[in-house]
């Protein structure tokens, strides 16, 4: 026979189970807007029931209901896709932030960005090759190659600046790393000892864990693997950040950058300093954004050049170009006062040792036999020569001849002209002066040589000095002071002829500064990889604009999927308040009937205990 007041602890088992629902309906609540909170449920499962011997046999009557468990609702499936995917977010975000302001070192296209600065610089060339006497032309040129030098130095001094930057967030990651994974290892120990029974969850104590695994996904990448005993493992490029005996502390370590020497800080563990090279994260980002380069990666340069660096070693470029291929133009032309040799960018004086082309100068101009990349960019400035207020505008040199000679006498079928004019320096030309191409038996010109009389009756001849033989087929000669240009292609079957000879030049002659513009505009370049300054800086330009719409495009995509696993986390594990009030409606009617039930149970068992033995009384 069933205990008279068996029915009673089955109803206080209905009454506590109610009540705990209601509790965590309420505990769901509260958390609704909890960053990382699961919502949680209350596991409810029949109590064994008992056998009861009847008139017909035995029958099973129900001892009520038993909470087995609290649970929190969660997918580790779509745990893991978060993590990974929040930290390909995370490289992306940091790359597209370092692209943009690389963009804002650069400002194009604007009217103070450095394509504006270049035009005016080719501008003032061709504004001084129609009239080289000019002093004014000459001072607005000069300043024209100030602000590119300034520009030049800017976008340095800012790219390097960027570089300072990155390595102060590295540090700030890094400590940010070291403090997530001790509170892991913290939380690691308190789960652990919660659920070392086996019946306990530790709810709130994983959720915080795992949305601390969520931050970390962000910095670096992770790979997380729950131990049988509850506790995670979180490993990250080789190495094991947390597990449940301890955590591997991060460090940075500073060394110097070998192109530049400016200060690298890069990951190492805090024991034994080895290396840590994160492949996703925002730690990866920001030391992708400082250093990869074509060279550093070995591959595609419009994927790799992407760094900081990859846009200082273009600016180097720029400026080692100004300083050998440009300044060999002008130091090969002459100045107002007749004067040679001088660069227009870099060092001053006029002397062979001041030539940028010459590997032999590079210990006395660099202080090294192997100039670094910053060594072109720190060389590069305005001639100081140029600045001199008696003399420096005319050491632009805007034209090809130092004096000026006249054609007495042409003709191209034969091998010898007579000229006459004005020799170097205002001496007079002997009356006769003859200038004569030699050739070979193939017809292929070998030389020039010359004849003339002087003052004293005394025959002078001599040959002509090779000064440049060029890959197009023509060469250049100097005459004792006078320059010939001549085409060396020309065979016994063609008439030969001068592409330029000494064609009269005064104060006024620009073709130098044509040709200086030229090789700003036109004339290519191995040292910017086969293309004109304008070309490269367009194309370098270009590129970033590319790496920037990329790293949107990329980031923006990514972004969009990391909502969707969030959105789909949230289906999952979100608390939704209007499921939240139903279950807080079905919990309070089930403790509402099962009082009732117990009020019932109570008049009965009253109407038993005071009401049975007094009839007859």
């Amino acid at each position: 026979m069933r205990s008279t007041f068996a029915g009673l602890n089955t109803i206080v088992l209905g009454l506590t189970a109610q009540k705990l629902s209601l509790d965590t309906v309420g505990h769901n609540v509260a958390n609704a807007n909890t960053e990382g909170y699961s919502r949680q449920r209350v596991n409810l499962a029949t109590a064994l029931p008992q056998t009861l011997y009847a008139g017909n046999g035995s029958v099973q009557i129900g001892n009520g209901v038993l909470a087995q468990s609290i649970v929190r609702i969660r997918d580790t499936f779509v745990d893991q896709q978060m993590w990974k995917e929040s930290s390909t977010l995370g490289y992306g975000q940091t790359m597209l932030d370092n692209l943009g302001k690389i963009e804002g070192v650069f400002q194009e296209p604007t009217d103070t960005g450095m394509q504006t600065v270049l035009d005016k610089f080719w501008k003032a060339w061709n504004t001084l090759s129609t009239n080289a006497s000019d002093n004014s032309a000459r001072t607005a040129l000069r300043e024209n190659g100030v602000a590119l030098v300034d520009a030049i130095q800017q976008a340095n001094t800012q790219l390097r600046n960027q570089i300072s930057d990155i390595n102060d967030v590295v540090k700030i990651r890094v400590g940010s790393v070291n403090q997530i994974t001790s509170e892991v290892l913290s939380l690691n120990k308190q789960i652990v000892m919660v659920e070392a029974s086996g019946t306990d969850n530790a709810n709130d104590l994983r959720d915080r864990r795992d949305y601390l695994v969520d931050q970390l996904s962000k910095i670096v990448n992770v790979q997380v693997t729950e131990e049988t005993n509850g506790s995670y493992t979180i490993q990250s490029s080789g190495v094991t950040l947390v597990d449940h005996n301890g955590v591997t502390k991060l460090a940075t370590k500073s060394s110097q950058d070998p192109d530049y020497g400016y200060e690298v800080v890069n990951v190492v563990t805090a024991a034994g300093e080895v290396p840590v090279r994160f492949t996703n994260g925002e730690l990866a980002g920001l030391i992708d954004a400082r250093d990869k380069t074509s060279a550093s990666a070995g591959g595609d340069p419009r994927e790799s050049d992407i760094s900081c660096k990859a846009y200082l070693n273009k600016l180097s470029s720029m400026s080692q170009f100004l300083l050998q291929e440009f300044n060999a133009v002008q130091r090969d032309g002459y100045g107002l006062d007749g004067g040679t040799g001088y660069n227009f960018f870099g060092a001053s004086g006029n002397s062979s040792a001041t030539d940028y082309n010459n590997s032999a100068n590079y210990l006395t101009l660099f202080g090294s036999t192997s100039p670094k990349a910053k060594d072109w960019i720190d060389q590069l400035h305005v001639n100081q020569d140029l600045f001199d207020s008696v003399n420096g505008l005319s050491h632009i040199a805007a034209k090809t001849q130092v004096g000026s000679l006249t054609i007495a006498k042409t003709d191209l079928d034969a091998p010898a002209l007579r000229v006459g004019g004005t020799y170097p320096s205002g001496v007079a030309l002997p009356a006769s002066y003859q200038v004569t191409v030699n050739r070979n038996t193939l017809g292929m010109i070998t030389g020039v040589s010359y004849t003339y009389t002087d003052k004293n009756g005394t025959t002078v001849s001599g040959n002509g000095t090779l000064m440049l033989n060029s890959a197009t087929g023509t060469s250049k000669y100097d005459l004792g002071g006078m320059t010939i240009t001549v085409d060396t292609t020309y065979q016994k079957t063609c008439t030969y002829k001068f592409t330029t000879l000494s064609e009269s030049q005064g104060n006024a002659a620009g073709d130098n500064a044509v040709n200086l513009a030229n090789r700003l505009k036109v004339d290519t370049s191995a040292t910017l990889t086969n293309s004109s300054l304008d070309t490269f800086y367009g194309s370098m330009i270009g590129a970033l604009g590319v790496q920037a719409d990329n790293a949107d495009r990329l980031t923006t995509n990514q972004q969009t999927l990391v909502n969707q696993i969030t959105n789909w986390r949230s289906s999952v594990a979100g608390v939704n308040l209007d499921e939240e009030m139903s279950d807080m409606i079905r919990f309070q009617k089930g403790y509402s009937s099962a009082a009732r039930v117990l009020t019932a149970m109570d008049e009965m068992l009253d109407k038993l205990i005071n009401g049975t033995g007094v009839v007859g009384r």
